[in-house]
């Protein structure tokens, strides 16, 4: 499989950061697959009816978030391992400590497996650098 993920330059120009003025890339992405394009891609590739697809993703990502908001963590074969993380603020002792008030954001995270590790390190990136437009006044 031939994969390619455009990326563009962009400059940082946050002058609180040692990075200030320096350029890096960011991933351009292309738009995201909702769940019917999700639905007939899988369909396509693995031969089960449309409805039989449907069905079972909705059942594993309602028991993906029914299972991670429990405290558990999900392997995925061949994608990896689905688990929360947090954020918090810090107290200076335990005693102050208050999630409702220290915790900040709770997120997903994915450790990927084997495969998914193998695949992206074939990605090839294409550089684009995107049009300016010119704002007529």
């Amino acid at each position: 499989m031939d994969s390619r993920i455009r990326v563009t330059p962009w400059q940082n120009q946050n002058d609180f950061t040692t990075a200030f003025g320096k350029w890096f890339v960011k991933v351009l992405y292309d738009k995201p697959f909702d769940m019917t394009e999700l639905v007939a891609h899988i369909a396509k590739d693995s031969g089960v009816e449309r409805g039989m697809v449907t069905a079972c993703l909705q059942a594993i990502i309602k028991q993906i978030g029914e299972l991670l908001c429990n405290g558990h963590p999900i392997r995925v074969p061949h994608l990896g391992l689905l688990k929360l993380g947090v954020a918090s603020a810090g107290a200076q002792t335990l005693e102050e400590f208050n999630a409702r008030i220290h915790i900040k954001n709770l997120y997903v995270n994915l450790v990927p497996d084997k495969e998914i590790k193998k695949a992206i390190a074939n990605v090839n990136f294409v550089k684009y650098i995107p049009k300016r437009r010119i704002r007529i006044e």
